[in-house]
C-alpha cells in the first residue's frame, strides 16, 4: 500500500505542478514565437527596404547611363561642329594667306617691271644722248633729244 499511496501523491504532485509548468513553459514558448515573429516581422520590413533601395539605385543607375550616354553624344556633336568650324577658319586664313602673298608677289613684279624699264628707259636716254652728241651737232641734237625723252616718257607713262 505504501507504493499506492506514493502513486497517488506523485499524481497529485503532477497535477499541481502541470498547471504552473505548463503556463511556463507555454509562456516561454509563446514569448519566444513572438520574438520570433517580431523579428521575422522585422527582416521583412528590412527586406521590403533594401528591395525599394535596389529598385531606387538601379533607377538611378539606369537615370546616370542615360544621361552620360547624352553627354558623349552631345560632346561628339560639340566636337564634329568644332572640328568642322577649325577646318573652315584654317582654310579661310590659308586662303586669305595666299591671296595675301599673291599680291604681294604681283606688287613686286609690277614694281620689278617698273625699276627695270626705268632702268631701261634711262639707259635708253643716256645711249641716245651720247650717240647724238657724237653723231650730230648744236641745236638739232638738241631738239631731238626732246622728242626722244618726250616719246620715251610717254611709252613709259
Amino acid at each position: 500500500m505504501e507504493y499506492f499511496w506514493l502513486a497517488v501523491a506523485l499524481v497529485i504532485l503532477l497535477l499541481l505542478l502541470r498547471k504552473p509548468f505548463k503556463e511556463q513553459v507555454l509562456g516561454a514558448l509563446d514569448a519566444r514565437a513572438e520574438r520570433i515573429r517580431r523579428e521575422l516581422d522585422e527582416a521583412q520590413r528590412l527586406h521590403e527596404e533594401a528591395k525599394a533601395l535596389l529598385a531606387r539605385y538601379q533607377r538611378q543607375l539606369h537615370e546616370g547611363e542615360t544621361l552620360a550616354r547624352e553627354i558623349l553624344e552631345r560632346v561628339d556633336v560639340e566636337q564634329r561642329r568644332l572640328e568642322a568650324r577649325m577646318r573652315e577658319e584654317v582654310k579661310a586664313m590659308t586662303d586669305r594667306r595666299t591671296q595675301q602673298a599673291l599680291e604681294r608677289i604681283a606688287q613686286e613684279e609690277a614694281r620689278a617691271v617698273q625699276e627695270v624699264r626705268a632702268r631701261a628707259a634711262e639707259l635708253a636716254v643716256r645711249a641716245t644722248r651720247e650717240l647724238l652728241a657724237e653723231r650730230l651737232q648744236g641745236e638739232l641734237v638738241q631738239e631731238l633729244m626732246r622728242k626722244s625723252v618726250a616719246e620715251v616718257q610717254a611709252k613709259l607713262g
